[in-house]
């Protein structure tokens, strides 16, 4: 009697068939797994970024001391605010829509991209609808009067890119506020 060695053609369907499914199932993990080893760092970087722009705008850093710590608030605007810091240095702070930099200018001095690794291209700063800077009164209402200004909400905006998702890119929106205690 002979023996016939081999597989039937459903034996060999089916053997492709469960191969295809497991093919399937695991492209779209490391797809999955691949966009995330870029996004994550990408987002984390877009978090980091918003962080040490509003560190440097509430506590400032060894060339000016930040909102916290200032005298007295000079002048206003949607995107700037400009202040004497407790050292007398006179500093402020500038949002460039055109551009979505954020600068600082101490003492009348040539603007500086803050923070200096912001400067890179691709990384975008912004703020919510259009202004960086919020004015309160004492009363809590908003205020465009310099002299009034008791509280500063800042709502900060980092981006690469589009910040999206989809495109691999990463976004942080941060909030943060400086109340000022003292009369002016």
């Amino acid at each position: 009697m002979m023996l016939k060695k081999g597989f039937t053609l459903v034996e060999l369907i089916m053997v492709i068939a469960v191969i295809a499914v497991l093919a399937a199932s695991s492209s779209w993990i490391m797809a999955y797994t691949v966009k995330n080893s870029v996004f994550i760092p990408n987002q984390l970087g877009m978090d980091k970024l918003a962080k040490d722009a509003l560190d440097i705008m509430i506590d400032g850093d060894a060339q000016a001391k930040g909102l916290r710590f200032s005298r007295i608030i000079t002048a206003l605007a949607a995107n700037r605010v400009d202040f004497i810091d407790g050292d007398g240095k006179t500093v402020y702070f500038r949002l460039d829509s055109g551009t979505n930099k954020l600068y600082r200018s101490i003492n009348g001095g040539v603007e500086a991209n803050i923070p200096s690794y912001s400067s890179l291209s691709g990384l975008n700063l912004s703020g919510k609808s259009g202004s960086l800077f919020t004015y309160y009164d004492l009363a809590n209402a908003v205020t465009a009067n310099p002299a009034g200004v008791r509280r500063i909400l800042m709502i900060l905006i980092a981006k690469s890119g589009t910040g999206l998702y989809n495109d691999w890119e990463g976004q942080s929106e941060q909030a943060s506020s400086v109340a000022f205690n003292k009369l002016q």
